[in-house]
């Protein structure tokens, strides 16, 4: 290739993997904003069980602050360390759900009083 030339375009499949893992959404704990997804995708907002409201994400606390598949989001020299350090910064919290998995809290917006809802995925 030139310089002037571009790469050839890429199928979206080939991109979906790097967007999904690289890109898209943050792993690790988070307080607001957009809560993460599953691997299944989005399955549409978390309701009230009390009033039936749009639940608000609260916060999502995870197992690791990244694994194999969001390499992108490790601490610049990490990668090179020993697996026993390597472990210690991926689990940095030394907090584990379940199978290695991610806490997500979520809050009624129109009662404080209505019970929150929380899942692991």
């Amino acid at each position: 290739m030139g310089a002037g030339d571009l790469p050839p375009p890429r199928l979206p499949e080939e991109c979906e993997a790097r967007c999904s893992w690289d890109l898209s959404t943050a792993p690790g704990w988070k307080l607001g904003g957009h809560e993460p997804w599953n691997h299944q995708g989005y399955d549409g907002p978390v309701r009230c069980g009390t009033c039936g409201s749009e639940m608000r994400f609260v916060a999502a606390i995870a197992s690791q602050e990244w694994n194999g598949g969001r390499e992108s989001w490790a601490p610049v020299g990490s990668l090179d360390a020993s697996p026993d350090v390597l472990r210690r910064h991926r689990e940095a919290t030394d907090v584990v759900l379940g199978n290695r998995e991610t806490m997500r809290v979520f809050a009624c917006p129109l009662d404080v009083d209505h019970p929150v809802i929380s899942d692991l995925m």
